[in-house]
């Protein structure tokens, strides 16, 4: 597997603003002048409206040191930080702007006042193992559908598994939490071997059970079908990390690119 891009690595702090600013004793203006002022956001709240933590106060397009700050939200209860490099530097760097919050500005800031920590993740990678190698029933499904269309439309395409996702049943939560997805990139060959994955979990661990998963269905499929050598994965995933749950959603399409 051959990571491509980070799209996005989201750390998202369960904690409340009112909790951070208890006696609203710094005033919300200058905390946004002082934040933009810091971290050089090109985008941040200017009108009364703007303000609504309802509806997110959002701050975009900002970089400190060498990070690049895709976004910081501030909501009624949490805030969350997107950057493009990982989330583990996501939280860094949302834990240090609360510190410096608290040093600097008068805020009150403890560590544990932060509840829980929720990420999304979302990558773009190339790997030569196809997808229909998770299970020899979905290639006999495509191969069908491909017959079936041969005689009605009089058009030999080929279709194989180009998407799923593993996911939980969403009305157990309160709140949604996020599926864990694989799928051929958009809008790109079938040729070029680039998917799309996204996860709600840190960017490290999901690149780690995508390593894992490509050596799973490798090692289930014909010889002649495996991984060149040249491109096999990696060896730093850590073991167990896949965990067995339903998979929710299929989709087959052809190459119409």
């Amino acid at each position: 597997m051959e990571l491509l891009s980070v799209l996005l690595a989201r750390a998202l702090a369960w904690v409340e603003p009112a909790e951070l600013n208890p006696r609203a004793a710094v005033f919300y203006p200058d905390l946004t002048r002082a934040i933009v002022a810091r971290y050089g956001f090109q985008k941040f709240p200017q009108k009364l409206e703007d303000f609504d933590e309802s509806k997110g106060v959002t701050f975009a397009a900002g970089r400190f040191g060498k990070s690049v700050i895709e976004q910081l939200i501030i909501y009624t209860y949490g805030i969350l930080l997107d950057t493009r490099s990982s989330t583990q530097e996501s939280k860094r760097l949302l834990e240090e702007a609360m510190q410096w919050g608290k040093n600097k500005l008068g805020l009150v800031y403890e560590p544990s006042m932060i509840t829980r920590w929720q990420y999304a993740s979302q990558v773009t990678f190339r790997s030569d193992v196809p997808l229909t190698g998770v299970q020899t029933a979905f290639q006999t499904l495509a191969d069908k559908a491909r017959k079936h269309i041969l005689e009605l439309m009089g058009e030999d395409l080929k279709y194989e598994l180009t998407a799923f996702f593993v996911d939980y049943d969403p009305l157990t939560r309160k709140h949604p939490l996020g599926r864990f997805s694989i799928q051929r990139r958009d809008n790109t060959p079938f040729s070029e071997n680039k998917y799309f994955s996204d996860a709600p979990l840190p960017t490290d661990i999901h690149i780690a059970l995508l390593e894992e998963f490509e050596r799973n269905v490798s090692a289930g499929l014909p010889e002649v079908q495996r991984v060149p050598e040249e491109h096999s994965p990696t060896e730093q995933s850590e073991q167990g990390l896949l965990q067995k749950r339903p998979i929710r959603a299929i989709a087959f399409k052809k190459d119409d690119v």
